[in-house]
């Protein structure tokens, strides 16, 4: 595992922002686990892994807690090949 974060006492923010910070410095496939204290936390993860072509590899459910596994895609910017357009898909 590349890196942990301990979100169980930080807001979802805070978890975001730890993510974003370390995963700069890591190439892709670098796997993070997270570990936050809420299902509103563990939506928050997995939407912004999304946004930003990372993975949720795995999901552990631990009481009311979730431990995350999170591969960094890419060069970690959004995929704009999954973007909404304002028309239809090309044929």
């Amino acid at each position: 595992m590349s890196l942990s974060v301990d979100g169980t006492t930080l807001s979802c923010k805070g978890a975001i922002a730890q993510l974003t910070v370390a995963f700069r410095g890591l190439p892709p496939g670098s796997l993070a686990r997270v570990r936050v204290a809420d299902i509103p936390s563990r939506i928050d993860i997995r939407a912004w892994a999304d946004r930003h072509g990372h993975r949720c590899v795995e999901e552990v459910r631990h009481g009311t807690a979730f431990e995350l596994v999170i591969s960094k895609g890419g060069d970690g910017s959004a995929d704009v090949s999954r973007a909404p357009t304002d028309g239809p898909a090309p044929s």
